[in-house]
C-alpha cells in the first residue's frame, strides 16, 4: 500500500505486508495439474527460453452504486490516468523479467465446497460432497475474477463419477502474469485519506511463481494534480514488483535451480532466503543480492546480506531504508525524481528462481555506493563518517541535488538524519520555482531544469566589513557553515561540471573544493561523487579526443491530434523516449547524452562511448538500433497520450580527432565549392529553358 501525504515534497510509505496477510494465496493442487503442464523435472527445448514477461492487464470498472459516492467524478478522471501508468510500469518490466509457462488460475476449494466425504473407505474421500450456495466465484482485493480465467470445478457424489458444475474456462492465451486494476473509494482509502494505492499477489502456480495480482487506486489522488505522472508510474512499479514476489509472504517461496531456468532440473525451495544477524536485524541472504550489495558498498569479496525494513513487523517486504536510500522498494517514496529501479532489486529477483533478469536495465543507485561495511548502520551515521548523513537541523541538499533540503529523521530512518527534501518549492529542477520578474534575488539562484542544490554562502550584497576570501584560505570550510541554493550545472565528463549563478559566466567547480564566483561574496561548494556519475553531460563536451564517435540520433514522433506540450512536458516525454530507446537496445544509459524534444516532436539525443561504458562501439549500437525501429517503431505513453516513432534520422557525424578534423573541413570546403559551381550552371540552365518544372516531392 502506498501512501503519500501530499505535501509538495513529503515522503510516501508502502504497507504492502498488511495488505498481503488479507489474501488467501491460492496454487493449484497436485490433482489440477493438467497432464501436460511442464514439468520441474524436463530439460525444456529452445522454443521455451524464457521470454520477457507477458503481463496482461484487466481493469475493472466499479459498479454504479459505489459511484454514488463518487460526487466529484473522481472514478471516471482517475481511470484513464491510472491505465496509462500501469502500462508504462508493465512495459518497463516487461524489459527486465523473463519467465516460462501458461496461465490458467485456481478456485478456491473452501470457498466453492461447503463439506466433503468423510469416510476414508469410500472411494470419493476427502472430496466435495455439497456445494456452497452463496459461492460468487473467485476475488481478489474486491475484484472478482472472470470464469473464462478460472478451472472449473466439480461435485463428488458418495459413489461413482463427478457432476461438471463449471467447466475449465479457455485460459488467458500469450500471458505469463494476470493484472487486475481497480480505481474505487475503498474502506481503507478512506480511512487511510493518505493512500494512493495498494496490492497483493493473488495466485501462484505449481513452482510457487506468482501468476496474479491486483492492485487498487485510491480515486480521489488520481484525480489530484499534485502527483505527476511519473510519480504514478513509479508508485505502479513499486506494487507491480510486489505483486511479482518481492513480498514477505514469498520469500519462503523462492527457489533455486542448479542448472538455471532453461533447464529446470533438481529445482527445490531455498533453504534460506532470510536471517537474522548477531544484533537481531533481518537480513536477506541470497547469493546475487549479496553480491550486489557488496559491489555498490565497494566491498567485493565480503559475504553480506542485505537488511530488510522491519518498521511495521518481522514480515519485512522493503529494503532498510538507511542502507538503500531511493531504491524502488524502500518503504518510503520520496517521488519519482527520487527513485532508481535499482540493480540490488533486480538480484532479489533473479534470485527468486521464476525470472531471467535483464541486470543492463537497472539504474545506478548513488546512495552509500562505494561507502564500506560500516555505511548505513544506526551506531555510525551520527558520527559525520559519511556525508550522505548529516546532523542538527540546518539547511542543505538531498543527497542527489535536485532540491534543497532540511535535515531530519523519520521512522524508517531509526535516529539517522539526511537532507530531506522541503515540503515546498524545494525543486531546483522546475523553472516554475524561479523568482518573478522585478523579485530580489540576492543569492543569484536559478531554477532550471538542469539546476541542481549547492551548499553555498553567496550573496550579491556587502558582507559586514566586506569579508571575503579566497578558497585556498579555508581550507578547513565545512558544510554546515553553508546553507543550500540552486545553480545551473552541466556536465563536462563523468565527476566534472561548470556552474552557473545568475549573471555569472560558466565556472568549473571541481569536486571537492569551494570557489568563488565573480560578483558575488562568498564561496560555493562542489560536492565530490555526486553529480555527473551516470556518464551523461548536459552540454556538447569539451573534449571527445577519447570518442571516435559522436552521432546526433533524431527520432520524429507521431502523437494525438493537436497535442501540445508545455516545457516540462517535453522533459518528461524525451525521458520517456529515452528509456524505451535503452530498453529497446538492452544496453546503459552511457552511450546517449543530452535528450531533448521540440514542439513539434522531434526527439534528439547525442550518442557517443563514454569511459568506462561497456558494451559495442556506438556506431554498431547506432546501426542496430535504426534497424530494429524500422521493424518495429517505439510506442512511448506519455500522460493520457501515446506517441509513435515515425522516423529515424541521423543528422550529425562528427569526430573529434583534430588531424581527421582537418581533414573533413577539407572535403568540406571541396564539396562547397561544387556546390556553388553546380548552383551557378543551374541558374544559367534556367534561363536558357523553356520547359516549366515543378518542384519535387520532398
Amino acid at each position: 500500500m502506498l501512501l503519500l501525504f501530499l505535501l509538495g515534497a513529503a515522503t510516501s510509505r508502502c504497507l504492502h505486508d498488511e495488505t498481503q496477510k488479507s489474501v488467501s494465496l491460492l496454487r493449484p493442487p497436485f490433482s489440477q495439474i493438467a497432464p501436460d503442464s511442464r514439468s520441474s523435472y524436463l530439460i525444456l527445448p529452445s522454443s521455451f527460453d524464457p521470454q520477457p514477461l507477458r503481463i496482461q492487464t484487466y481493469y475493472i470498472e466499479e459498479p454504479i452504486s459505489d459511484r454514488a459516492l463518487d460526487p466529484e467524478g473522481d472514478l471516471m478522471k482517475g481511470g484513464l490516468r491510472a491505465l496509462t501508468a500501469v502500462r508504462e510500469a508493465t512495459q518497463r518490466i516487461q524489459g527486465v523479467l523473463a519467465v516460462q509457462g501458461p496461465l490458467l488460475l485456481s478456485r478456491d476449494p473452501t470457498q466453492y465446497c461447503r463439506a466433503v466425504w468423510g469416510d476414508p473407505d469410500t472411494p470419493n474421500y476427502h472430496r466435495c460432497s455439497l456445494l456452497n450456495p452463496g459461492y460468487k466465484g473467485e476475488s481478489c482485493l474486491g475484484v472478482k475474477i472472470p470464469d473464462a480465467h478460472l478451472r472449473g470445478y466439480v461435485l463428488w457424489p458418495e459413489q461413482g463419477p463427478p457432476q461438471l458444475v463449471q467447466p475449465d474456462g479457455p485460459g488467458v492465451q500469450n500471458t505469463d502474469f494476470l493484472l487486475y486494476v481497480r480505481i474505487a473509494h475503498t474502506s481503507k482509502c478512506q480511512r487511510e485519506p493518505s493512500v494512493i494505492a495498494y496490492a497483493a499477489c493473488c495466485q501462484l502456480n505449481s513452482e510457487d511463481r506468482p501468476l496474479a495480482g491486483t492492485i487498487v487506486f485510491c480515486a480521489q489522488h488520481l484525480a489530484s494534480p499534485s502527483l505527476s505522472h511519473g510519480d504514478i508510474v513509479m508508485a505502479t512499479l513499486h506494487e507491480l514488483l510486489h505483486a511479482l514476489g518481492f513480498s514477505g509472504q514469498l520469500f519462503k517461496k523462492w527457489q533455486t535451480c542448479p542448472s538455471g531456468l532453461r533447464i529446470r532440473e533438481n529445482c527445490s525451495t531455498r533453504q534460506q532466503v532470510t536471517k537474522r544477524d548477531k544484533w537481531g536485524q533481518l537480513l536477506l541472504t541470497t547469493p546475487t543480492v549479496s553480491h550486489s550489495l557488496a559491489k555498490h558498498l565497494g566491498v567485493l569479496g565480503v559475504s553480506l546480506g542485505v537488511p530488510l525494513e522491519e518498521e511495521q513487523g518481522p514480515l519485512s517486504s522493503h529494503w532498510e531504508a538507511r542502507l538503500l536510500q531511493g531504491s524502488i522498494m524502500t518503504a518510503t517514496f520520496d517521488g519519482a525524481q527520487h527513485t532508481r529501479l535499482d540493480p540490488i532489486t533486480l538480484a532479489a529477483f533473479q534470485d527468486s528462481g521464476w525470472y531471467q533478469v535483464n541486470h543492463s536495465a537497472a539504474e545506478e543507485l548513488l546512495w552509500g555506493k562505494g561507502s564500506g561495511l560500516e555505511f548505513g548502520l544506526v551506531t555510525t551515521c551520527g558520527t559525520s563518517s559519511s556525508d550522505f548523513f548529516c546532523t542538527g537541523s540546518g539547511m542543505g541538499c538531498h543527497y542527489l541535488h535536485l532540491d534543497k533540503g532540511s535535515c531530519s529523521s523519520d521512522p524508517t530512518l531509526e535516529g539517522c538524519r539526511m537532507y530531506k527534501p522541503l515540503a515546498n518549492r524545494s525543486e531546483c529542477w522546475k523553472k516554475e520555482n524561479g523568482f518573478p520578474a522585478g523579485t530580489e534575488n540576492p543569492h543569484g539562484e536559478i531554477y532550471h531544469p538542469q539546476s541542481r542544490c549547492f551548499l553555498a554562502n553567496l550573496t550579491s550584497q556587502l558582507l559586514p566589513g566586506n569579508k571575503t576570501s579566497h578558497p585556498s584560505q579555508i581550507p578547513n570550510l565545512k558544510e554546515a557553515e553553508l546553507t543550500g541554493y540552486c545553480y545551473l550545472h552541466q556536465c563536462t565528463q563523468r565527476g566534472a561540471y561548470e556552474v552557473q549563478v545568475q549573471g555569472s559566466p560558466w565556472i568549473s567547480c571541481y569536486p571537492g573544493k569551494a570557489i568563488q564566483i565573480p560578483g558575488y561574496h562568498g564561496l560555493l561548494y562542489c560536492p565530490r561523487g555526486r553529480l555527473c556519475q551516470d556518464n551523461a553531460v548536459t552540454s556538447l563536451p569539451l573534449n571527445l579526443s577519447t570518442q571516435d564517435l559522436l552521432l546526433q540520433l533524431s527520432l520524429g514522433l507521431a502523437g494525438p491530434p493537436d497535442h501540445s506540450l508545455v516545457n516540462e512536458q517535453k522533459e518528461e516525454l524525451a525521458e520517456a523516449v529515452l528509456q524505451a530507446l535503452v530498453n529497446r537496445g538492452g544496453i546503459g544509459r552511457c552511450y546517449f547524452h543530452s535528450p531533448s524534444i521540440t514542439t513539434s516532436l522531434v526527439f534528439t539525443v547525442y550518442m557517443w562511448k563514454s569511459p568506462g561504458c561497456q558494451g559495442p562501439s556506438v556506431a554498431m549500437l547506432y546501426k542496430a538500433l535504426t534497424l530494429t525501429l524500422q521493424e518495429k517503431p517505439l510506442q512511448v505513453y506519455h500522460g493520457e497520450a501515446s506517441f509513435t516513432t515515425e522516423y529515424i534520422k541521423s543528422l550529425a557525424t562528427l569526430d573529434h580527432n583534430p588531424s581527421k578534423t582537418q581533414l573533413l573541413l577539407s572535403v568540406g570546403l571541396c564539396l562547397l565549392l561544387l556546390i556553388l559551381v553546380g548552383a551557378i550552371g543551374t541558374m544559367a540552365y534556367q534561363k536558357r529553358a523553356t520547359l516549366q518544372v515543378g518542384p519535387s516531392a520532398p
